[in-house]
């Protein structure tokens, strides 16, 4: 299956212009709206069963977009309890029908599907509605698997999982990205395209480290061991020009009353509000501090969105190596 160029176009600019706006309000506020997620995935679930629809790929496949909505509204709602189906509103009603829909389509497709060619499938070989099929079940185990991390907290931020997984919604699989958007050479495996974002946010994030570094040496700002030690993730500001946002000071005033030192921390002691933001730089004043280390907050939905580029263009970063 071929992505059709005015959809792929379609579904590229709104996931830009999704993206570019959580990855502002995360940037200024710290947070995005629940709402924001809900609004955004509207679209991206008309165009996947338009796109679906269109290409005659089959019931089994029309019905799976069911399964992969269920798994994103977990995100914001709790799955409905069958005990207490007596007292559903209309919200539990809805969301048991696109349950039930979806485990369907899930069904549906292992039996219409179950004598896949595996090899067939990753070259693939296989039949267009084969292949969908079993991309939107790796785009729903993509989503299990974001939502799963999200509980343990290894990805902290509730905005990244629901970005990665309306991403998922967007892009259930390759075959929706326009292969001339990315050098894809030979057909090789290739992780869903959620995943792929994933790790180019990840490389983004570790190579600003050294770019934060550089910046720093080209200002002068690295000149002791301490410098050096703080120059990977944060910047100096004239201590008069601080003033409350999203970021956090690092150079403070510890040891005892009789005994004050200035101290420059990797992370934050505690976290200042603007009131104990004001109370600390008076005290690095009165210490004739005129310098302080400030690490700007980068919520990692900023490198998620600037991860959009090296996807489109380079796609999946593993496929490089597994060549």
């Amino acid at each position: 299956m071929s992505a059709d160029p005015f959809l792929s176009t379609l579904r590229i600019s709104m996931i830009f212009s999704c993206m570019f706006i959580a990855a502002r309000s995360d940037f200024q506020t710290l947070s995005v709206r629940d709402m924001h997620w809900k609004i955004w995935a509207i679209p991206a679930t008309i165009i996947l069963v338009f796109e679906t629809a269109s290409t005659n790929s089959g019931l089994a496949n029309l019905l799976t977009i069911s399964a992969m909505i269920a798994v994103f509204s977990t995100c914001f709602y709790r799955i409905p309890e069958l005990r207490s189906f007596r007292d559903w509103q209309r919200e539990q009603v809805a969301l048991s029908l696109i349950y039930l829909i979806g485990i369907a389509g899930i069904l549906l497709g292992g039996i219409e599907y179950s004598d896949t060619d595996f090899v067939d499938l990753i070259l693939g070989d296989e039949s267009k509605e084969t292949m969908l099929w079993w991309g939107s079940l790796g785009a729903i185990l993509t989503m299990v698997l974001f939502l799963a991390a999200w509980k343990a907290r290894i990805i902290p931020g509730g905005a990244d999982v629901k970005a990665l997984i309306l991403v998922t919604l967007f892009f259930p699989s390759w075959a929706f990205i326009p292969e001339q958007m990315y050098f894809s050479g030979e057909n090789t495996f290739r992780i869903p395209p959620s995943m792929a974002l994933f790790l180019w946010a990840g490389a983004s994030f570790i190579i600003a480290a050294p770019i934060i570094f550089l910046s720093n040496v080209a200002r002068g700002d690295v000149s002791t061991a301490p410098d050096f030690k703080m120059a990977w993730h944060a910047t100096k500001k004239p201590v008069s020009r601080i003033k409350a946002g999203p970021s956090w000071i690092l150079t403070e005033v510890a040891g005892t009353e009789d005994e004050p030192r200035v101290v420059n921390r990797i992370l934050p002691s505690n976290p200042s509000s603007s009131g104990s933001l004001q109370e600390e730089l008076e005290r690095l004043e009165s210490m004739g501090v005129e310098e302080a280390w400030v690490a700007t907050k980068h919520p990692f939905l900023v490198y998620l969105f600037f991860a959009l580029f090296p996807l489109l263009l380079f796609g999946d970063p593993m496929a490089y190596l597994l060549k």
